[in-house]
């Protein structure tokens, strides 16, 4: 006797497409994607409105008078600043490290998705709107500055210095990637979210301080005047027009800096000073960059954030795809 048993065709479940990992992406972090787009629209909010006001009452002196200004106003100028650092610290650090801590990435990655694949849709589904909110965040600092400036009877914010240097969305842009790229290479490495956190802030703050600090302002050689007493004394702030002087003090003719002449410190008027330093053969010496290497400056410091980025994102690729071997 014999027995026909019909068995259920097999069925063969569908490639993980981008949708799904866009789902699984919001419903792991979500709560973070919320605070920080909560965070930015607050931001954006408080800028327009600071800005709307200034141009409708001509007054920058009686707001930067009253401490609800110099409370929220100045957390608006930090913001330009702030935003790679929050996207690298909340948002992208605890990507990897939390699959790694709650062993959950064996269960995914045995899935019908490869590793590479899914961090390159964990990269995208947060890293493009990392991204698009720094920008939105410079743009809005950028109304806010521009409009004080315009109103102030001198610059308060000079192109060169923060935070006017860094509200321009490329530069916004460059800071977004690197914090994105730090926060995701760092929680590859160490696999643990608060050391990989922790390790994106001060990283994140250590190289933002070198690059600011030591390498651009010799992005390119300052350009160096030198004049008397007089000719200095009428431009205390340097060249002006936008322009950023880096560095001053007392030269003599050929720019040589020199010491200061003791003698002339019991001088009892700004003429008997001027004379002084003309009898000792003492001039003042400015070493500045010109306001047309504002645009060039910011594209090549964003070109180091997006270089240093690519670098990172390299490295989680690699250590992702030889965690996944062991």
């Amino acid at each position: 006797m014999t027995t026909t048993t019909d068995t259920a065709p097999v069925t063969k479940r569908a490639r993980v497409g981008w949708a799904d990992l866009a789902w699984l992406t919001w419903r792991q972090h979500r709560w973070a994607i919320v605070g920080l787009v909560a965070a930015v629209v607050a931001v954006v909010a408080v800028a327009l409105f600071l800005a709307w006001r200034i141009d409708a009452t001509g007054d920058v002196q009686g707001l930067f008078g009253r401490w609800r200004f110099i409370s929220v106003g100045s957390m608006v100028m930090l913001a330009p600043m702030l935003t790679g650092l929050a996207v690298a610290v909340f948002w992208a650090a605890p990507v990897l490290a939390r699959e790694y801590e709650q062993r959950t990435h064996l269960v995914v990655w045995s899935q019908d998705v490869t590793p590479t694949r899914w961090l390159a849709g964990k990269a995208v589904v947060l890293g493009v709107p990392a991204v698009a909110l720094a920008v939105v965040v410079g743009l809005a600092s950028r109304t806010l500055i521009d409009s004080i400036n315009a109103t102030a009877s001198r610059p308060v914010f000079t192109p060169f210095a923060m935070p006017a240097f860094e509200a321009v969305p490329l530069v916004q842009a460059g800071f977004a990637a690197f914090g994105f790229a730090l926060g995701l290479a760092l929680g590859a490495v160490t696999r643990r979210t608060v050391m990989s956190m922790g390790l994106a802030l001060c990283a994140f703050i250590a190289v933002r301080g070198v690059v600011a600090g030591l390498w651009r302002p010799n992005f390119r050689e300052p350009l160096l005047r030198v004049e008397p007493y007089e000719a200095y004394q009428r431009s205390w702030d340097g060249p002006g027009d936008g322009s950023w002087t880096v560095d001053s003090g007392f030269s003599d003719a050929a720019g040589n800096e020199v010491a200061y002449p003791s003698a002339c410190s019991n001088a009892q008027d700004s003429a008997t000073y001027a004379k002084c330093m003309s009898d000792n053969n003492v001039l003042f010496f400015t070493e500045y960059h010109p306001a047309d290497r504002l645009v060039p400056f910011q594209l090549f410091e964003s070109a180091i954030f997006l270089v240093l980025a690519a670098g990172l994102l390299a490295l989680a690729f690699a250590r992702v795809r030889r965690a996944a071997r062991v």
